[in-house]
Parts: C-alpha cells; sequence; structure tokens
C-alpha cells in the first residue's frame, strides 16, 4: 500500500484534471508494484524517447492527446534529443521532420523546456540528495555520481507521467539503502585517465563485471569529457546506470562507509587499450558528441583546427552539441569551421535520427562506446573507433 497526502489524493481522485488523475494511477500502481511505500516529490524531469524515429505515430498521439487535455507539467522539465536538427535542414524527409515537430510542439504545450540535449546537467546545478525523474541513461549516471543527485533510471513514457504529478515512488535508488554500493572497483593507470574512448572502455568493462551491482570506482580521470564518456558507457550497459567515484562523488566517503564487505575488484586500464589504426578509407564521415559536445569538448575541436591552419578536412566532421554551445561561440568561428568542413548538429543524435543516412553516410569514426552499440542497432550506421584527437587526425593529417 502507497501511503498518499491529501494533495496526491486529491490529484488521484481527479480534482486536478482527469489527465492528471490518469498519470497518477499509473505512478501509485508502479509504486504498489515495486514495493514503495510513499510517493516522494521531485525537483526536475527529463523526458527522453522523443524522437519521431522510436516513438513513431503511436507515440506522437499519445503526446497529442495530453497536450490536448491542456495538461502543464508540475516540475522543471526538459527534453532529449529529437530526430532533428531544429536549425539545419540536413537534406531530411519533409513528412518526417513535420511529424517531429509535432513531437516537439506537443511537449512544448505541456510546458517543457526545450533544450533537446542529452547531457542537461552540463546546465543545471543540481543540490546533493534531490530528487529527480530522468530517463536519458548517460544522465542518470552523471547526476547520480557527480551531484549525488538522485534518480532511477526511468522509462521516458514514465517521466512524463512523473512530471505531470511531480512525484515518483520511493524505491531503488530514491532510498539510502538503495544506494549503498556492492563493489570496490579500483582502476590502474599510469597517471590520469585522459582518452575519451578508454574511459568508454572503462565504463563498458566496469558495468560487465559488476552486472547488476553497485560499484565504488577508484579511478583518476583527466577531465569532465572524459568522465562523461566513461558514464556513458557505462549507463549503456549496466541496469541502472548507478556509480560512486572515489573523491568526486558528494558524499562519497559516506557510501563507502555503508558498503558491508563489497566485493573488491581491480582493473589494469592497459589491457582495455586498443589501437585501432583508423585510415581514410575506412570511413565516410567522423562523428563525435555522444554525449552532447558542451564547450570543453567544442573548444578543444577549435583548438586543433586552429592549430591546422583552418584547412579543410578531407573529410565530413560532425559534431552533436547544443544551441546553449552555439549561442556561446563567435559566430564567424563557426563559419571558419564550416569551412573547414567541421559542422556543427544541433538537437538531435546520430542514433534516434535518420540524419546520417539524409546525408549519404554510412559508416562513421567515433570515439564514443555508447554511439559503438547502438548506431547500428538502431539505425543500421557501421562505424570504426578512434582514440580521442585521432579522430581528427585521419581526416587532418597527411
Amino acid at each position: 500500500m502507497v501511503y498518499l497526502s491529501k494533495y496526491e489524493e486529491g490529484m488521484l481522485r481527479g480534482d486536478y484534471g482527469d489527465a492528471v488523475a490518469r498519470a497518477m494511477q499509473v505512478i501509485v500502481k508502479v509504486g504498489e508494484v515495486l514495493g514503495a511505500d510513499r510517493l516522494i516529490e521531485i525537483e526536475t524531469a527529463h523526458v527522453a524517447g522523443v524522437s519521431y524515429l522510436t516513438i513513431g505515430d503511436p507515440g506522437l498521439e499519445y503526446l497529442e492527446d495530453l497536450a490536448r487535455s491542456g495538461v502543464k507539467f508540475r516540475v522543471f522539465t526538459t527534453v532529449n534529443p529529437v530526430g532533428i536538427d531544429i536549425v539545419n535542414a540536413w537534406n531530411m524527409d519533409e513528412e518526417f521532420v513535420r511529424k517531429q515537430w509535432s513531437v516537439i510542439n506537443a511537449l512544448r504545450s505541456m510546458g517543457a523546456s526545450l533544450w533537446l540535449t542529452c547531457a542537461p546537467y552540463e546546465y543545471l546545478r543540481l543540490r546533493p540528495r534531490t530528487y529527480h525523474a530522468w530517463a536519458e541513461s548517460n544522465a542518470v549516471a552523471y547526476v547520480n555520481a557527480v551531484h549525488d543527485a538522485w534518480t532511477e533510471k526511468l522509462p521516458g513514457p514514465f517521466v512524463v507521467l512523473a512530471a505531470l504529478v511531480g512525484r515518483v515512488p520511493r524505491y531503488g535508488l530514491y532510498t539510502i539503502e538503495g544506494r549503498v554500493p556492492t563493489h570496490v572497483v579500483r582502476i590502474r593507470s599510469d597517471g590520469a585517465i585522459s582518452n575519451p574512448l578508454i574511459a568508454g572502455l572503462i565504463g563498458k568493462r566496469i558495468a560487465e563485471v559488476v552486472s547488476d551491482g553497485k560499484p565504488y570506482l577508484i579511478i583518476k580521470v583527466g577531465s569532465r569529457a572524459v568522465i562523461k564518456q566513461l558514464l556513458a558507457s557505462y549507463a549503456t550497459y549496466s541496469p541502472h546506470a548507478y556509480a560512486i567515484i572515489d573523491g568526486l562523488t558528494p558524499n562519497h566517503r559516506n557510501y563507502l562507509d555503508m558498503a558491508d564487505k563489497p566485493e573488491k575488484i581491480e582493473l589494469d586500464a592497459s589491457e582495455l587499450i586498443k589501437d585501432p589504426i583508423v585510415k581514410d578509407g575506412d570511413f565516410d564521415a567522423v562523428f563525435l558528441g555522444c554525449p552532447h559536445y558542451g564547450l570543453e569538448e567544442i573548444t578543444a575541436v577549435i583548438n586543433y583546427v586552429s592549430s591546422k591552419g583552418w584547412r579543410r578536412a578531407r573529410k565530413p566532421i560532425y559534431i552533436a552539441t547544443t544551441t546553449f554551445v552555439l549561442r556561446q561561440l563567435d559566430p564567424e568561428i563557426v563559419t571558419k569551421l564550416r569551412s573547414a568542413n567541421v559542422h556543427l548538429v544541433l538537437t538531435t543524435c546520430p542514433v534516434v535520427s535518420p540524419f546520417l543516412k539524409s546525408i549519404g553516410v554510412s559508416k562513421v569514426a567515433v570515439e564514443s562506446v555508447k554511439q559503438m552499440y547502438y548506431l547500428p542497432k538502431m539505425v543500421g550506421i557501421d562505424y570504426v573507433s578512434c582514440h580521442g584527437i585521432e579522430c581528427l587526425d585521419a581526416v587532418f593529417n597527411e
């Protein structure tokens, strides 16, 4: 039996409209199934699964039905990448674009903040031990590990309902006992991990060795960009996307002290290093930005291209990023990047979009282990892997 406050009972009863009542019915039922004792109030929600490529007409109709009811999100709600770049056409099918805009407009009418990024954590200040309802796996891993902000790895449609009522069931990672580490995983390395591909391979391996356990990671990393790649890969292969990082996670020592005889595992980073020799003929384009590149990663690319004298890359480089980043860049720099065959792709992601096929790309060079998992499965795009800046070397070096 899930305890409800008077306000929550009112929502369930229909005092705030039929759409809210139906949402509460689902939230309460899920809570009962999961053994939750009560509901908890969330501060933010992040909705995923909003590309028309993945939800199709049934998902669009569902969102439009909610929008027509006039219901509004009760908490600050952000949205994952969609199936289109809302600024650039990229030769995409007009019918697909029209229906994707219908999805976007339905979410807008319910009060969503249309950031359209898988990395909302780059633009939010989340307080430790506050409650949230997020659906994007890399974002779930990041806010749990970097901010100690509490969220489960939730399905996209469930997050829509949670945002409508501002509540989630109290279970799992929403409880302190559900966040106790079961494994202590030490990563041996010569210095801090600075290579995004290696970081991703480490994240994948951690998920494999701990399975559904909850790892406490002892690892040296060189930058937040590397942490993003490690956690994005870990979240792809982990059922819950939860980890604690020694020296980084707020309250990390508190979590370690709660662990009762955790299993200890050591991994050697050098054993995970692949040495791909990426040749110009192996791929059609380079694609970076999974998760979406922030200003730190974009600045590194700008500095690299500048060091090459702004000459034109032999093959196109596409970088998924956000409108926030675009607004912080000098338009002249963006123009120079484009002239160098480096293109910023906004508000979308190649694993939930027909974007790559629409521009004639069938094989890409990537650094993201998460992309390596999803590209063939979701959109039928092949890949070769490359070590960070080596992705750019492959198209700039003589």
